[in-house]
């Protein structure tokens, strides 16, 4: 198991640490650990068991590694030494080269002659890796000491993989919560100027406070701003040593085009040196031209990464803020271009505060309504997560009264692997919610195939059909319906709408999803012949929170989101949700979005 020394962890993680004494208690282990990447570090965030192991600085137990740090290296050597076992990485004995060596912990253990090949071995391992959306290993759950003695067989297998997936889900929030954490922080400073802006005299001295602070939050060497002022004009502002001047680049003209277009897309833009460069060597005589421009242009204003990122707030685009790093810097990247974005969201109010005093007033109206929808949020979100805590709570405490190992002590702890899926689904709602209903939270626009999109959904819920005895058939034509969207709200959507109509189907039903294609509309359909809907009801159910009298056949209710997440993404789509139902004969849900044509983007 890694281990390292390093500065103390102050304390754990209170939702991981959770994972990580349910992955001892409940499956067995004598010792499990969770770590979150820092840089080219693991950081051990949890830790829990009783377990003690050398290292090379000498021995410690399981707690006492809370907050050490050891070489990302020693995971990777370890995962390509590893036996699949889906989430899970075995590493067995056989093949575990590390040995001991600085960051690896090995348990202490009096006997290490084996009776049989299924006997554990002090140097076997179990591994979960976890990876964020963009593929990057950013944790890792390391168990160890079964107590059983043994290598996990395979009902042990499916358990330790499900941990691992829930284990996977907080790692990720918790990262993002950090990430928002760190944005906040970060914006702080900016809010003291968007205060400060209220007394100032014109945009040019707001810019002049605020680009150090821009500059250090979002890592830039310098950068230039141009927007627009209070009497229908442009400010331009260049930090100081950028030798910027509008008048004389055609690139800046160029940007200053382009930032509506940017914001209405919702879009930034990377202008680097090596990409340029390509373009000059290889491509039409049009695409060299710019490129030409482009390179002189980062010559003049010495830089080799550029990064634009239009400023506005709501639908009205103000403008554009260019960053620049310089020789030798890393090239800017789209994760730093969508943390800008956030950026230019925000500076656009402080360009807004600083052209009229009622702009700054009309948007503390808003941030106020805001708030009071937040209050209620929570309060809603408390009522609706209220009764499955007790439910997982009191299952927990039943479970200690179990013997380990029992048909009653397996199915208590499959209940509990049950209640807290239903725990993580209600997570998945209302952070979707929560982000729909941002408004300046924008779909990411690609065209998107549904025919394709359909059959993938149709396959990742063929087993839950299928356990639930419930048909599910698919009608989708063989030619390419297009619409223009972002494909993973549509594929949330839809998930939903299939998901209720499992759950409010008798088992021996059928639930059919097909496509409907007119001349400018593609209606995704999914039809059950369930309980149905009362008709005085239908127009409730989109109603966020809200859940009918129905009795949910197929499972547990949820928290009243999905068909309000499903208008909510047809709206943001400029699209319609229509719903057909007839208690006891079933229901019909269509998710209508416009079809892509030449000139949608």
């Amino acid at each position: 198991m890694p281990d390292g020394a390093s500065e103390a962890y102050p304390t754990p993680d209170p939702g991981l640490q959770l994972i990580a004494e349910g992955v001892s208690e409940l499956v067995g282990f004598g010792a499990a650990v969770i770590n979150i990447r820092r840089g080219d570090e693991f950081e051990i965030v949890a830790a829990y068991g009783d377990e003690t192991g050398q290292t090379v600085d000498g021995e410690m137990t399981v707690a006492e590694m809370l907050g050490t740090r050891f070489p990302v290296s020693v995971v990777t050597d370890l995962l390509d030494m590893s036996v699949d076992w889906g989430d899970i990485k075995f590493v067995p004995h056989e093949q575990n080269t590390i040995g001991q060596v600085e960051g690896y912990w090995v348990p202490d253990t009096d006997e290490n002659v084996l009776k049989d090949a299924q006997d554990w071995h002090r140097l076997d391992e179990l591994l979960a890796p976890f990876y964020d959306e963009n593929g990057e290993l950013v944790g890792v759950l390391s168990i160890d000491r079964p107590t059983n003695g043994r290598r996990p067989g395979r009902r042990q297998q499916r358990i330790l993989n499900r941990f691992a997936r829930q284990a996977r889900r907080a790692v990720l929030l918790t990262l993002q919560r950090e990430y928002l954490e760190e944005r906040a922080n970060n914006l702080i400073e900016a809010q003291s100027f968007l205060r400060e802006a209220n007394s100032q005299l014109g945009l040019t001295e707001v810019l002049e406070a605020t680009q150090e602070a821009m500059s250090r939050g979002l890592d830039a060497d310098g950068l230039y701003v141009q927007a627009k002022d209070g009497d229908g004009g442009t400010v331009a502002y260049a930090s100081p040593g950028v030798r910027w001047n509008r008048k004389e680049h055609a690139l800046a003209g160029a940007q200053s085009y382009q930032s509506t277009r940017l914001w209405d897309e919702g879009e930034h833009a990377i202008v680097d040196r090596d990409l340029l460069q390509q373009r000059i060597r290889g491509g039409d005589p049009e695409r060299r031209k710019y490129a030409k421009i482009g390179l002189e242009f980062l010559d003049a204003v010495g830089a080799d990464s550029l990064l634009i990122v239009p400023i506005g707030v709501e639908t009205t685009a103000l403008g554009h803020l260019v960053l620049l790093r310089g020789a030798g810097r890393p090239q800017w990247t789209n994760t730093e271009g969508r943390l800008a974005m956030e950026f230019g969201r925000d500076f656009g109010r402080i360009v807004l505060t600083s052209n009229a005093y009622t702009q700054e007033r009309d948007l503390a109206q808003r941030l106020a309504t805001a708030d009071r929808v937040h209050s209620r949020l929570i309060e809603s979100v408390a009522q609706e997560l209220h009764n499955p805590l007790i439910a997982l709570t009191t299952g927990i405490d039943a479970l200690r009264h179990e013997d380990r190992g029992s048909s009653t002590w397996f199915q208590q702890v499959g209940n509990l692997i049950s209640r807290s899926d239903q725990l993580v689904a209600m997570v998945d709602d209302l952070l979707l919610f929560s982000r729909f209903s941002d408004p300046s939270s924008r779909p990411t626009l690609t065209y998107v195939d549904l025919a394709p999109l359909l059959r993938e959904i149709f396959e990742q819920r063929t087993y839950e059909s299928e356990k639930r005895g419930i048909e599910v058939s698919i009608d989708v034509p063989a030619h390419s319906i297009q619409v223009l969207g972002d494909r993973s709200e549509i594929k949330a959507a839809v998930l939903r709408l299939v998901d209720n109509a499992l759950v409010y189907t008798h088992r021996g039903g059928h639930v059919r999803l097909y496509i409907v294609e007119s001349a400018s509309e593609a209606a995704i359909s999914v039809t059950d012949n369930g309980v149905g809907i009362p008709s005085a009801e239908q127009l409730q159910v989109f109603t966020e929170f809200y859940r009918g009298t129905s009795q949910a056949i197929g499972g547990r209710k949820g928290v009243g989101l999905g068909l309000s997440i499903v208008d909510r993404v047809a709206r943001r789509h400029n699209g319609r949700v229509t719903l057909r139902s007839e208690p006891g004969t079933g229901t019909r849900v269509s998710l209508v979005l416009p079809l892509a044509n030449d000139t949608s983007i």
